[in-house]
């Protein structure tokens, strides 16, 4: 029976611990070689969302906040594209 609801700190350690050892990329193979009660979309997005290392949380230093407008000037709402450079 997958697990739906919040995450706890433990499956947040054995999910971080799996991506250092095998890396990301085959998300299903987590449950089974864990035992985490979670399905490989959901392991994916937490680690991408919330336990990703070089995630950056928090505001926009003014740097970057000049050069979202300017990529924004250029570029228009290619978002993603954009993610890329900042």
């Amino acid at each position: 029976m997958l697990k739906k609801g919040p995450w706890t700190a433990a499956e947040d350690a054995v999910l971080a611990d799996y991506v250092r050892t095998h890396g990301e990329g085959n998300w299903n193979a987590v449950q089974k070689n864990t035992g985490l009660a979670r399905c490989g979309k959901s392991c994916r997005l937490r680690w991408a969302n919330h336990l990703r290392p070089n995630l950056k949380k928090g505001a926009f230093s003014p740097e970057e906040e000049r050069i979202i407008v300017e990529l924004h000037a250029k570029m228009g709402n290619k978002w993603a594209r954009m993610a890329t450079q900042v």
